[in-house]
C-alpha cells in the first residue's frame, strides 16, 4: 500500500491554504533579500520590548521617587513634632510666666492698699494738724471781738498786750481757731509792737482789731471772763476806755495761715517737739498803768 498524506480538509480549501503559505513564504523570502519591512511579528515584539521598558523606566522612577517623598515626609514629620514639643514647652513657660505676673500683680496691689490706707490716715492726721496749727481754712459758729481805741488818746491806744491777753485766754478756754484781722493765728504767729503799730505774723494793723475766735458760743464768752487773762483784759477796757463789742456769729470762715519756710524737721515716726499756743501767754499784769514800751 503505498504512503499518501492524511487528507483532513476538502480538497479546495487545502490547496487554496497551500497556495497561500508558499504565497506567504515567497513574499517574505523577497524582503529579507532587499531589506524590506520585517514581519509584523517581530516589529510587534520590539514594540512591547520597547513598551516593557520605558513601564519598567517609569515604575523605577516612581520608586525612588516614592523614596525621596517617603524620607522627606519623615523629616517634616520629625520637624513639625520637634516643633510642636518647642510650642508646648514654650506654652508652659509662658504659663508659668502668667502665674509669677498674676502673684506680683496680687502682691503690688496688696502693698498699694496697705499704702493707700496708710496715705489715708496721715492725710487724715495733716487735716487734723492743719486745724490745730492754723494752716488749714477752718469755719464755724464762734465769738467776734471788735476791739477799738478809746478817746482819751495814747492812753486809751489799744496795745499788743491787750490783744495778747485777750487772744491767750480765748485759747485757754478751748477756742479751736483764732484771727487777728483775718490773719489766721497758727504756732509760729507772734503779736508784737512796732513802732507805734500792733504787729501779727509781721503784718502792721490799724484799729480797730477784730479777734474772731470758733468755739462753743455758748459757754465761750462766760468762760473767758472766768479766766484771769479774761478778767485782766476786761479791767483795762474798763479803766482806759478801750471800746469793745462781743458777738455770737453762727458761722465765721477763717482763713488758712501762711505756711512757713521749715528750718528744722522731725523724721516721721520719731516723737514730735511740744507745740506751744500760738501766742505767747503773757502774765497778767495791772491795768493800772499803760506804758507805751510793749515787749512781748
Amino acid at each position: 500500500m503505498s504512503d499518501r498524506s492524511p487528507v483532513t480538509l476538502p480538497l479546495l480549501d487545502r490547496v487554496v491554504q497551500q497556495s497561500l503559505e508558499g504565497d506567504y513564504a515567497h513574499v517574505a523570502a523577497q524582503r529579507a533579500r532587499s531589506g524590506g519591512p520585517e514581519p509584523r511579528e517581530r516589529k510587534v515584539g520590539r514594540t512591547a520590548a520597547v513598551v516593557v521598558g520605558v513601564f519598567g523606566l517609569l515604575v523605577a522612577t516612581a520608586a525612588v521617587q516614592t523614596e525621596r517623598q517617603a524620607a522627606t515626609d519623615e523629616t517634616s514629620r520629625t520637624e513639625l513634632v520637634a516643633r510642636a514639643n518647642d510650642g508646648r514647652a514654650r506654652l508652659a513657660d509662658l504659663q508659668d510666666r502668667i502665674a509669677d505676673l498674676t502673684q506680683e500683680t496680687t502682691d503690688m496691689q496688696a502693698s498699694y492698699d496697705r499704702i493707700l490706707e496708710q496715705e489715708n490716715a496721715v492725710a487724715s492726721e495733716v487735716d487734723v494738724l492743719r486745724l490745730a496749727t492754723g494752716y488749714g481754712a477752718v469755719s464755724g459758729p464762734g465769738v467776734r471781738f471788735v476791739v477799738d481805741d478809746g478817746e482819751d488818746g495814747d492812753e486809751s491806744a489799744v496795745m499788743a498786750r491787750d490783744l495778747r491777753q485777750l487772744v491767750t485766754g480765748l485759747w485757754e478756754v478751748g477756742a479751736e481757731a483764732i484771727s487777728v484781722n483775718g490773719l489766721r493765728l497758727t504756732a509760729l504767729s507772734s503779736i508784737t509792737t512796732s513802732g507805734t503799730a500792733i504787729t501779727v505774723n509781721q503784718r502792721s494793723l490799724a484799729p480797730p482789731y477784730v479777734v474772731s475766735a470758733i468755739g462753743d458760743t455758748r459757754s465761750l464768752q462766760a468762760d473767758f471772763a472766768d479766766t484771769v487773762y479774761g478778767q485782766t483784759f476786761f479791767a483795762v477796757v474798763s479803766r482806759f476806755g478801750l471800746q469793745v463789742q462781743i458777738d455770737n456769729v453762727e458761722a465765721l470762715e477763717l482763713p488758712a495761715g501762711r505756711t512757713p519756710v521749715l528750718r528744722n524737721a522731725v523724721p516721721l515716726g520719731a516723737e514730735a517737739p511740744t507745740l506751744s499756743s500760738p501766742t505767747s501767754p503773757t502774765s497778767p499784769s495791772s491795768p493800772s498803768s499803760r506804758s507805751t514800751e510793749d515787749t512781748p
